[in-house]
């Protein structure tokens, strides 16, 4: 079964596969972290999330003004009150976790076989424990974390 889901992934990244390694993954993190941000959007409501954001910085005031006036009893509630409504924002993003990760261990799996034991980018400087060369995943997580930010600034996401 694996196998067969290597084979879709091949037909279906062949265009992609075509150019040189390190441009190949940069374009698959680029597609899987717009596909991620996408999901984000679309799962985790803005409303909803500026919503929650707002009570919580409104239950964060009374709660300071609280323990400022001593008022052990109010101070307890506000603390309640604020569990609740963290508890209802771990709720929304754990839902777009969850999809987030299925997508991943998808492809990630994959892109691990196809580039498995190869230096796919040279860098002209050594990195520290790392070298002058990077591996798939050094690679990866590098265009990720770069393309992720830009893009979760360029979509509104965060």
């Amino acid at each position: 079964m694996i196998e067969q889901l290597y084979a879709i992934f091949d037909a279906v990244f062949a265009p992609i596969l075509s150019f040189p390694n390190y441009l190949a993954i940069l374009f698959i993190s680029l597609m899987l972290s717009l596909v991620l941000v996408s999901l984000n959007k679309v799962l985790i409501k803005k409303n909803i999330r500026e919503e929650l954001k707002s009570k919580m910085e409104e239950v964060k005031a009374n709660l300071a003004k609280a323990q400022k006036e001593g008022n052990k009893e109010n101070a307890n509630k506000f603390l309640d009150d604020m569990m609740k409504l963290h508890n209802e924002t771990m709720k929304h993003t754990l839902k777009a976790t969850m999809v987030s990760m299925v997508v991943v261990l998808a492809i990630l799996p994959w892109v691990a076989n196809r580039y498995e034991g190869l230096a796919v980018a040279a860098v002209p400087f050594e990195i520290p424990l790392l070298g002058s060369s990077l591996t798939w995943i050094y690679w990866y997580i590098l265009v990720s974390i770069t393309v992720s930010w830009i893009s979760n600034r360029f979509f509104g996401a965060t």
